[in-house]
């Protein structure tokens, strides 16, 4: 598969052409996408088990830790907004982050999807 042929989907939170310039090549990102769909998977369900629990410093950390992969493969604006959440959840109460939190949740979900998706593309 040509990365061109991948460029043309449409992908709203994965950011494909920045994940293959920042680790140079589409095999590179296959290579990470597979374990990070993996690891998110489980990660979507542990922050909503959090969330129903109110535990947010566990939360916290579960976002803490996808600061890492994110600003790899997803575009800026969302990167900077979970960097954001993140950051307010040492200083804001449970109160006034559970909203922010809960609305990551759909777009790390569609970054699960998307990724699946170029994946199976890349075969």
């Amino acid at each position: 598969m040509s990365e061109n042929a991948s460029d043309a989907v449409p992908y709203q939170v994965l950011n494909l052409a920045g994940a293959i310039d920042f680790l140079g090549d589409a095999q590179a990102v296959s290579e990470l996408l597979q374990p990070l769909v993996l690891s998110l998977s489980k990660d979507i369900g542990e922050i909503e088990r959090l969330l129903g629990e109110g535990d947010i410093p566990a939360v916290a950390r579960t976002l803490h830790s996808l600061k890492g992969f994110i600003p790899v493969f997803c575009h800026a604006e969302f990167a900077a907004e979970l960097v954001e959440i993140e950051k307010c959840s040492r200083s804001e109460g449970n109160l006034e982050l559970r909203p922010k939190i809960e609305a990551l949740l759909h777009p790390l979900r569609q970054l699960v999807q998307e990724s699946k998706r170029f994946l199976q593309q890349a075969g």
